[in-house]
C-alpha cells in the first residue's frame, strides 16, 4: 500500500506523544525527496533535549504484511544497530492509523553531507566494523538469518535473473551474466552449504546510504534491511563500482587500491578471529554481491519502468524514478560490467590478502 503524507495528518499524531505538546503545524518541515519508499520530516528547527528529531514515514509497505508488523520489524532494526552509535537512535514512534495509515518512526535527525570518495571510505569501514562487531544475540527474530548466505545469494541471484531481458538488451552484456551465473553456479556447488557465522549486517551498505558528519564519522541511515548474516557482503556492496556511482550525491571513484585499503582498515577495527573467518570471502562475496546487485536491478526495472509515463512524469517521485531507471541502463551495459569484472580477470585484479 502507498501512501501520500499529509503534514496536518503527521501534526496530528505527534501531537498525541507527551514529547511533543507544543509542536505547531509550522514547525514540521518536509526535507527534500531523496528515495521512493519513506518520507522525512524534520521537527522543529530547535533540538529536543539536545536533539534534532526526524519522522521517517514509510510511503508503502511490502505486499503481504501488516503496516502495523513492518513498522515494528523497521524499529526493531534501529534498536539492534544503535549500541553501534554509527546509526541514528530510535526515539519513539506512532501506531499506523486511520491518519497516517503506515505509521512513522521518531530518529535523530542526522546531519552532515555526502560521503566524498575515497576520502571518507575508511570511515565507511569504521561504521561498518562498528556494527558487525555487535553481539549476536541467542534469539535473532524477528530479524531475518541467512546461515548459509552463498547459497542463499545464488538463489536469489538465479530468482532475479528472469528479469533479464527486461533490461539487458546487449548481446554481449547477456552473455557475461551468463559467464558469470555459470560460475555462482559452480561456486555455490562447492561452497553454498558452508555455514557461516552470523552478525548484524546492514544489507543496502552502498556509499549514498551514509551520512558524513563534522567530526568525520559515517552515519549509516537506511536501516531497514538489517538482518544477520555475512559482513563480507555488506563490504561488498559498500566498495563496489556499481555501488560508488549509485547515488548521484556520492562523489569520486575507486581505485584497486582505495580499495584494498577499505578491506584493511575494517580488518583492523573487528577482532581477529572476525578477520580471519571472513578473509577467504572477500573476493567471492564481491563477484556475487554484483551480480545479486545487477539481477536486483533488471527486477526492479521491469517491475518500474511504466510508472512514469503512466503518471505523466512531472512529479518529485517521478524525476527520482527516471534517475534511478537511467542508472540500472548504464549498470547493464556491458563497458560497466567489464570494468566491475577487471576485479577478478585481466592483469590489474584486486588483492585483498
Amino acid at each position: 500500500m502507498t501512501t501520500d503524507l499529509d503534514l496536518r495528518n503527521l501534526h496530528a499524531e505527534l501531537t498525541k506523544l507527551k514529547t511533543f505538546p507544543m509542536l505547531a503545524l509550522e514547525d514540521l518541515i518536509m526535507l527534500p525527496a531523496r528515495g521512493l519508499t519513506h518520507d522525512h520530516v524534520l521537527l522543529g528547527e530547535r533540538p529536543w533535549k539536545g536533539k534534532r528529531l526526524l519522522a521517517r514515514i514509510p510511503r508503502l509497505v511490502r505486499r503481504g504484511v501488516t503496516p502495523e508488523d513492518a513498522l515494528s520489524l523497521q524499529a526493531e532494526c534501529f534498536r539492534r544497530a544503535g549500541p553501534s552509535r554509527h546509526t541514528p537512535v530510535l526515539h519513539n514512534h506512532l501506531d499506523p492509523s486511520p491518519r497516517l495509515p503506515n505509521g512513522a518512526l521518531i530518529v535523530d535527525a542526522v546531519e552532515g553531507r555526502a560521503a566524498d570518495l575515497p576520502t571518507d571510505l575508511t570511515q565507511l569501514a569504521e561504521t561498518l566494523a562498528s556494527v558487525h562487531r555487535l553481539q549476536v544475540p541467542d534469539d535473532m527474530a524477528p530479524l531475518a538469518w541467512t546461515p548459509r548466505p552463498v547459497e542463499a545469494l545464488v538463489a536469489l541471484i538465479e530468482d532475479q535473473a528472469e528479469f533479464i531481458p527486461a533490461l539487458v538488451q546487449d548481446r554481449q552484456a547477456r552473455a557475461i551474466l551468463e559467464e558469470e551465473r555459470k560460475w555462482a553456479r559452480d561456486f555455490a556447488a562447492e561452497h553454498g552449504r558452508a555455514p557461516l557465522p552470523p552478525a548484524l549486517v546492514l544489507t543496502d551498505t552502498h556509499p549514498g546510504n551514509f551520512v558524513i558528519q563534522k567530526d568525520g564519522r559515517a552515519i549509516f541511515v537506511d536501516m531497514e534491511k538489517t538482518q544477520y548474516g555475512s559482513p563480507a557482503i555488506d563490504l561488498a556492496h559498500a566498495s563496489l563500482h556499481t555501488s560508488v556511482t549509485w547515488d548521484p550525491d556520492v562523489s569520486g571513484t575507486l581505485s584497486n587500491d582505495d580499495v584494498a585499503a577499505f578491506y584493511d582498515t575494517y580488518r583492523t577495527a573487528v577482532p581477529p578471529s572476525l578477520a580471519r573467518i571472513l578473509e577467504p570471502w572477500f573476493l567471492p562475496f564481491r563477484r556475487l554481491t554484483w551480480l545479486r546487485t545487477t539481477t536486483w536491478g533488471c527486477r526492479w526495472y521491469a517491475e518500474n519502468e511504466g510508472q512514469v509515463s503512466c503518471s505523466g512524469g512531472g512529479t518529485q517521485r517521478d524525476k527520482l524514478l527516471t534517475g534511478v531507471l537511467e542508472r540500472l541502463r548504464l549498470m547493464a551495459r556491458p563497458e560497466t560490467m567489464e570494468r566491475v569484472r577487471r576485479e577478478w580477470r585481466g592483469p590489474d585484479k584486486l588483492m585483498l590478502d
